[in-house]
């Protein structure tokens, strides 16, 4: 997205603005799925900013630029919708996101799932869209890491581990 910022072009006069050429050797990265899995809420506070700010950037971008970035926030702490209490939790998240446009756990636009993501739905879903290379980065604990390291490698995907 900053490269594509940094194409823009506005008119001195009527602050129209538009995007100049971009040599495809720039934008070769085509999208991110950003996943953030997370036990406590706490846990997305110091991310939230940044992730925001670049929601605003991609809304402002409109259809210029398709969307780039798609995020995922999962809160591991609240079972998924097996149970009556994971049940009423996702659809009270989902009410109110449906309202309010804005998830109530980060307050992004980007709902916020409970449980744990089903690795191999998500790599299938990937894998269909034919949106070229596709590289995974984890980070994480070794559990995770060895679960979404075998589905890349089920699924033909380059793995990198990144320890911070």
């Amino acid at each position: 997205m900053h490269r594509y910022l940094q194409s823009r072009q506005t008119c001195p006069n009527c602050q129209n603005s538009w995007t100049g050429f971009i040599p495809p050797s720039i934008m070769r990265l085509k999208k991110v799925d950003f996943f953030w899995i997370s036990r406590e809420q706490i846990s997305f506070e110091w991310f939230i900013s940044l992730l925001s700010q670049l929601e605003i950037e991609q809304a402002q971008l409109g259809s210029s630029l398709d969307k780039f970035l798609h995020m995922h926030m999962y809160m591991t702490s609240v079972p998924k919708e097996y149970n009556i209490r994971g049940a009423m939790m996702q659809m009270a998240l989902d009410l109110i996101h449906k309202k309010e446009l804005r998830d109530l756990i980060t307050g992004l636009k980007t709902k916020t799932k409970t449980g744990r993501p089903n690795w191999n739905e998500i790599f299938i879903k990937l894998s269909r869209e034919k949106k070229g290379k596709v590289t995974v980065f984890c980070s994480g604990a070794s559990a995770l890491t060895q679960e979404v390291q075998a589905r890349c490698q089920q699924f033909g995907f380059q793995f990198k581990k990144e320890i911070f």
